[in-house]
């Protein structure tokens, strides 16, 4: 262990220590993503969540329409677009989960930088 982890280890209090050691709390993901939804960069969030009510909507919609199709051609293209639509509405998922990931690394990185100015 280099000096350097040694005193990241001595910044670290118990609280950090059975942060970092336990699994993500499922509350802390649903407080961080709508706290993601107000500040700096919230406007591209929201407009990913409308998009992912939109491509649910083309998805259920899609689906809908494949169900009530009459004939194999119609079937087929339905089912398409709701393929589409679901891809779509992951694709966006991942993109907001990416940001979720992104904004916590950011707001880390900041605290452990302000910890290690207080103990220099």
């Amino acid at each position: 262990m280099t000096d350097f982890d040694k005193a990241m280890k001595d910044l670290l209090s118990e609280a950090d220590e059975d942060f970092i050691g336990d699994a993500i709390d499922e509350t802390g993901f649903y407080k961080s993503a709508w706290g993601s939804l107000s500040g700096k960069g919230s406007g591209m969030r929201v407009m990913a969540w409308g998009a992912i009510m939109a491509f649910a909507a083309i998805m259920i919609i899609s689906l809908w329409q494949m169900f009530m199709a009459d004939n194999i051609r119609s079937q087929i293209l339905w089912a398409t677009f709701a393929i589409l639509g679901n891809s779509a509405q992951i694709a966006m998922k991942l993109w907001f989960n990416m940001q979720l990931n992104r904004r916590a690394l950011s707001h880390e990185i900041r605290r452990l930088q302000l910890a290690v100015m207080a103990k220099s």
